[in-house]
């Protein structure tokens, strides 16, 4: 998810981690999404590359039926 992000990134939200809040609904709530988290920063959620599911890459390599 950080491969076009950088290690900066990848530090700075791990650190942050379910300490940074937002507000929702009147309620501060922990943000616990990279998406959210480049919200609250003002990232670019643009460079968030996507996961692929371990089901997804099987099949892409044939050891699925």
């Amino acid at each position: 998810m950080f491969a076009k992000l950088g290690e900066g990134w990848f530090d700075e939200y791990w650190m942050n981690y379910g300490v940074t809040t937002m507000m929702k609904k009147g309620k501060a709530i922990p943000i616990r999404s990279l998406k959210d988290y480049l919200d609250f920063k003002a990232g670019d959620k643009s460079k968030i590359v996507p996961l692929r599911s371990k089901k997804k890459l099987r099949d892409e390599e044939g050891l699925c039926e």
